[in-house]
């Protein structure tokens, strides 16, 4: 049923039911409270879709009440105030469930608003906590891409670096070999043939070309060092424990340093990679040593520890800031050596400090040394 078919079965109803109660009023005597009657269609006024409706009805029927208690007769003669007083308790009792009725629609629409609000609110922060989650799943997989990005960028910068100290390596071992091969080869040739015209010129020039003999001697011996600081051929002929050995003899024997070296026996397929790595970090440590640390002694170990094969370069020198960025010396040599140790997956820890002295070592597992 519809609204306003249900609107119009009240308001039959309603009127049916108002006009016989008002026949029964006006017949009846004005000292018998019938008139309280006219609370049902009062009551049958609640039940229409319309707020205004029950009002119209109240207000009909109290007129109604009042007419009729006009209108009728009094035959027995009943006091005046008692049919007022029915009568005024009827209206009374007729208005009470139309004001308890409207209260109770006024809370209901109240708590009908209310309820719309509250839903209309949770409707709004759900969609914004879904918005903020749509956003926190969008940073999320940015993140995560650049992330994956940033780890691709690194892999290749690794690749690219290893790379590069391979063919660094390559190309050292190339320029030693041209060194060796055919600057000192002519390096010596000429001595012959200064030699020989030695003892084809007389006695007082002799001494020039002596002169001349011992400069290109000199050369010869300056230039065997550079080809075997570029790449020692004894690391590929004999092996890093030698080789290291021969280092540690020849800075001392350059330098002014007291050089020691402690080498244990080391694994069995020492990777050359690794061998090469181990012996240049050796090699720039001694270096940096002989140029900056103004030391009187250095130790040097090699071997096997609970962490693989371990490199250890102590010296008593002055010592530096360990942290690259704020060292005056040697801080490109420091990041070189990390990154060569890094390459092998291995791990180079620096101790310094202003007049205490260094200690470089390096750790690399035993299992990227196996080939």
């Amino acid at each position: 049923m519809n609204a306003q078919t249900k609107q119009w079965a009240v308001s039959s109803g309603v009127a049916a039911l108002t006009a016989g109660l008002l026949v029964v009023d006006l017949h009846t005597p004005l000292g018998v409270a019938n008139h309280i009657l006219y609370l049902a269609p009062v009551l049958l006024s609640l039940l229409s879709p319309q707020r205004w409706f029950p009002f119209i009805v109240s207000g009909t029927v109290t007129v109604l009440i009042v007419v009729a208690g006009l209108l009728s007769e009094n035959p027995h003669n009943v006091p005046f105030w008692v049919p007022i007083s029915n009568r005024a308790f009827s209206i009374w009792a007729m208005w009470v469930p139309v004001w308890y009725f409207t209260q109770r629609r006024n809370h209901e629409r109240l708590l009908q608003r209310l309820n719309d609000e509250l839903e209309q609110r949770v409707n709004d922060r759900t969609q914004q906590l879904a918005d903020v989650n749509d956003a926190l799943v969008t940073e999320v997989t940015e993140r995560m891409h650049t992330e994956r990005s940033l780890e691709s960028s690194r892999q290749e910068l690794k690749r690219l670096a290893s790379q590069l100290i391979r063919v660094q390596e390559e190309e050292r071992r190339r320029i030693s070999r041209d060194l060796h091969d055919d600057v000192n080869q002519r390096l010596a040739l000429f001595a012959i043939e200064l030699h020989s015209l030695e003892q084809q010129l007389p006695v007082p020039h002799r001494r020039t070309v002596t002169s001349l003999s011992n400069r290109i001697a000199e050369l010869s011996e300056d230039v065997r060092r550079l080809a075997y600081d570029y790449h020692p051929s004894i690391l590929d002929d004999l092996g890093l424990s030698i080789a290291m050995r021969r280092l540690v003899e020849d800075v001392a024997s350059r330098s002014q340093i007291e050089a020691h070296i402690d080498c244990d026996p080391l694994p069995d397929g020492l990777s050359q990679e690794v061998a090469t790595c181990i012996y240049r970090v050796a090699q720039e440590s001694l270096g940096n040593i002989i140029r900056h640390a103004r030391a009187s002694r250095v130790e040097v170990e090699l071997g096997r520890s609970s962490m693989g094969l371990t490199l250890s370069i102590a010296d008593n020198g002055v010592g530096f800031h360990a942290d690259p960025l704020h060292s005056d010396t040697g801080g490109l040599g420091l990041l070189s050596m990390k990154e060569r140790v890094s390459l092998v997956g291995g791990v180079l820890r620096i101790e310094s400090a202003i007049g205490t002295g260094t200690r470089v070592q390096a750790m690399i597992p035993l299992a990227e040394t196996n080939t």
